[in-house]
């Protein structure tokens, strides 16, 4: 996606809040927004107001996504991060039900239990292990949570190539017929 595209069409909105509290230097863009503060008392308040306008302009489907809710977690630790984002949850499934949320979260930062939280709040929850390779970067992805009735856990592999087809996808066997998947990369 070309979020500069995206932005200056007005089909997108970013709230910055890490810029916010760390950075006193704002970009001026259309669709970026800024809270005077970022503190764990009041950014959903402000947060909100900002949805209601983008409600408002754009109607109520929105895709909501936090990058990363780690960074959220440090900055306000995992016991605050947890009651923030349950509030934003419960007062979005009211205001805005058609709305989306995907979370990025790398569990390298956070504790197990606050992973486990995160992943039994998700209707869809996807790991992902990243590696380089001389041929490009090449990905696992671990489907571990749906709430299709089909759904069936998986482990596939993602790379990223030159040429034509530049995405490829493969479904790997599952770790207890075969090595783990990071056994056949």
């Amino acid at each position: 996606m070309d979020m500069m595209k995206e932005l200056k069409k007005g089909r997108m909105a970013v709230i910055d809040v890490f810029g916010s509290r760390y950075s006193p230097v704002h970009v001026e863009l259309p669709g970026v927004f800024y809270l005077d503060s970022a503190e764990p008392e009041t950014i959903n308040p402000k947060i909100d107001a900002i949805y209601s306008k983008l409600v408002e302009e754009k109607g109520p489907r929105l895709f909501r996504m936090i990058y990363t809710l780690d960074g959220v977690a440090v900055m306000f630790d995992e016991g605050r991060t947890i009651k923030l984002l349950n509030q934003t949850i419960a007062e979005k499934s009211v205001t805005t039900p058609e709305s989306v949320l995907l979370i990025a979260l790398n569990s390298d930062v956070v504790s197990r239990s606050f992973l486990a939280w995160t992943v039994s709040l998700s209707d869809y929850a996807i790991f992902v292990s990243s590696k380089v390779t001389e041929e490009g970067i090449r990905e696992l992805l671990y489907t571990v949570k749906s709430v299709n009735i089909d759904f069936e856990p998986g482990v596939y592999s993602l790379e990223i190539r030159k040429g034509e087809e530049r995405i490829h996808l493969e479904k790997l066997s599952t770790s207890e017929l075969r090595p783990s998947a990071e056994e056949q990369w």
